[in-house]
Parts: structure tokens; C-alpha cells; sequence
């Protein structure tokens, strides 16, 4: 079983997600990225598109999520979008 992070979304409307992950993929300045269980310390700004989180089981669930910040530090995922929702994954995936 792979090893998991603690990985919350907030938005201003609340907590969209908050629970174990084993890995994600965000989009930010610069293109997207994976963040991995103990990713060095991090915080990078996010540009709006597809946010993909994946479990334990493997199971990938993806959102749609607005501009915010990502802050990775000490095993845990903080994620800060003007909006987050779940959606549907992106064409071709």
C-alpha cells in the first residue's frame, strides 16, 4: 500500500476535501505538478484548472478548482481556492 499525506481544499464556502491521499497532480504557474507523501516543504501559487487527487484504493477523484495556493509541510497538503468542485477528468485522461 503506498504511503498517504493529509490533504485538505478549503475554500471560502468550506472544506471540499479533506482526508488521506497517496499523490496529486495541480496546476500552477508554471504547469502542473505531483505532490507525493513527504514533499519537500512547498508553497507555489495555483492557476485555475484541474486539481487530481488519488487514494489508497488508487481511485482518482478530480476538481475543477480557481486560483489559491498550495502549502505542503510535515506530511500535510493544505489547499486555498477561490472555489473548488468536483468534476468530471479533462479530456484525454
Amino acid at each position: 500500500m503506498a504511503e498517504t499525506f493529509d490533504l485538505r481544499i478549503l475554500t471560502p464556502a468550506g472544506i471540499t476535501f479533506e482526508g488521506p491521499a497517496t499523490s496529486l497532480q495541480a496546476r500552477g504557474l508554471d504547469g502542473y505538478f505531483g505532490v507525493l507523501a513527504h514533499h519537500t516543504p512547498l508553497v507555489a501559487a495555483l492557476r485555475p484548472g484541474h486539481l487530481m487527487v488519488r487514494d489508497g484504493s488508487g481511485r482518482e477523484t478530480w476538481y475543477e478548482v480557481g486560483e489559491g495556493v498550495i502549502e505542503t509541510a510535515h506530511n500535510k497538503v493544505n489547499i486555498l481556492a477561490d472555489h473548488a468542485e468536483p468534476s468530471s477528468a479533462p479530456a484525454g485522461r
